[in-house]
């Protein structure tokens, strides 16, 4: 049949011209990428919360997506990809499901998948920062971009918590409660919790959400020093290897 004959030319033409896309992806200027994302996910979309409800939806639902390109392109095992797609998808049910209708389990379904999906992605980027080779600037903004991917992953542990424990966090007045300001919140929280500042207007008062901030100011602390410790070495090592190979 001659449809066959060109089916396996279309797909030839069709990988040939996503293969920049897909190559860009593959390579560690991805990280960089993926820090410009982050910090505008952080530092502009987080605080526009109170546009409205729609535009709440759009910027999770934006993050979803860029969530899934990372987990997508970085992945180097199909079956990671695979779960980080069943894990993004959920959410993204779970989360239109809880815009049309306001239920509290649907929100606690979506953030329970956002955690399992990031979990996954922070897994991944470390692998990728911490691998063998010469140190980049792209593997040093990747670095950083772990270090916010961390507070993400407890700020939607935070959220979790309050939504199943209401009352678990002490939150003066100036802070809203509302479903659709809670993760602005706990962004907030964590970056301070993780950078060790500590304002104080907003507190733990559940004992395992205290343990959950105990744990973080401990990595936030370490992180940095092991980090910065693991690219000497592996600069020092790469540079060894160039000097061997000169000789």
């Amino acid at each position: 049949m001659p449809w066959q004959n060109t089916m396996p030319e279309r797909e030839k033409t069709t990988r040939t011209a996503f293969h920049p896309f897909l190559g860009f992806w593959t390579e560690e200027r991805s990280l960089t990428f993926m820090l410009l994302l982050l910090v505008i996910h952080f530092f502009v979309l987080a605080p526009a919360t109170f546009i409205g409800r729609a535009f709440i939806y759009l910027s999770s639902l934006l993050f979803s997506l860029a969530l899934l390109a990372g987990l997508l392109t970085l992945a180097r095992r199909r079956f990671v990809r695979w779960l980080g797609t069943i894990l993004v998808a959920g959410g993204v049910l779970f989360k239109t499901a809880a815009f049309f209708f306001d239920v509290s389990w649907l929100r606690v379904g979506d953030l329970l998948f956002t955690v399992l999906a990031l979990f996954a992605l922070i897994s991944v980027v470390f692998l990728q920062v911490s691998r063998s080779g010469p140190v980049t600037a792209h593997r040093i903004r990747g670095a950083i971009a772990l270090y916010l991917l961390i507070a993400m992953l407890f700020a939607f542990l935070y959220s979790i918590i309050e939504k199943l424990a209401p009352g678990a966090f002490t939150i003066s007045g100036n802070w809203s409660r509302a479903a659709g300001a809670y993760t602005e919140t706990f962004y907030y929280f964590s970056i301070v919790t993780l950078t060790t500042v500590g304002f104080g207007d907003i507190s733990p008062v559940h004992p395992f959400v205290r343990s959950l901030v105990m744990l973080e100011a401990l990595i936030g602390q370490l992180y940095p020093a092991v980090l910065l410790a693991r690219l000497v070495s592996l600069e020092i090592a790469t540079r060894r290897s160039a000097d061997e190979g000169d000789r």
